[in-house]
């Protein structure tokens, strides 16, 4: 038998140790670490498109959302009170305003559509009555009723007719005076009996229409 070549207890010592061949005390293989590229971080700034897209749409939302919460209940008169029965019924026919209010309101959307289309103009007139005062709030009452009701045979509207359609007005106190002062303007003719010397109006010819 040939005997090997005599080496050195550090030459064997180094070849069983060699480190490159040893896992890492890890247990996993070491890998190589790469170098990623350099990225850009500056964003571009929006374009003037952009922002006006977005400014058009923040200002159209705006405006449905405050569309949206506007209610028609909010720009109406609040609810009368409840009456009682006895408050209520004051005398036969008698209607508090408030209560008639109601009802207009309610026949408003009852109506027909020429009715409601004529609505918007009698109410501004009602305005602009209010406005003048008392005196010119009664002439115009009083026209606007004499242009809404069908005179007899002989162009007359009798006040008994005028009085039942407008029954919160006085005979003696605002509506004779009323329609002395109509009549002054030239806008009706009235006829009556004398008592007393006194004429008793009892009958409205409208010369002038509303």
């Amino acid at each position: 038998m040939s005997v090997a070549p005599h080496m050195d207890d550090d030459d064997v010592a180094t070849t069983v140790t060699d480190r490159s061949a040893l896992p890492p005390q890890s247990g996993t293989r070491p890998s190589l670490a790469h170098s990623e590229p350099p990225r850009d971080t500056v964003v571009d700034a929006p374009s003037a498109w952009s922002r006006a897209h977005a400014a058009l749409g923040a200002a159209l939302r705006s405006v449905c959302e405050r569309f949206r919460k506007a209610r028609l209940a909010d720009r109406l008169p609040p609810l009368p009170p409840l009456r009682s029965m006895t408050a209520t019924h004051v005398s036969v026919g008698t209607v508090v305003h408030d209560e008639r209010g109601e009802q207009l309101l309610l026949d408003l959307v009852r109506a027909a559509r020429p009715y409601q289309n004529a609505a918007v103009y009698v109410a501004n007139y009602a305005v602009v009555l209010r406005k003048l005062g008392d005196d010119a709030y009664a002439e115009g009452l009083l026209h606007f009723a004499l242009s809404r009701m069908r005179p007899d045979a002989e162009g007359f509207v009798s006040v008994a007719r005028l009085r039942d359609r407008l029954p919160e007005l006085s005979y003696s106190g605002t509506l004779v005076p009323a329609l002395t002062r109509l009549e002054a303007a030239g806008i009706v003719t009235l006829t009556g009996t004398t008592e007393g010397g006194t004429m008793r109006v009892e009958r409205v010819l409208l010369r002038v229409p509303l």
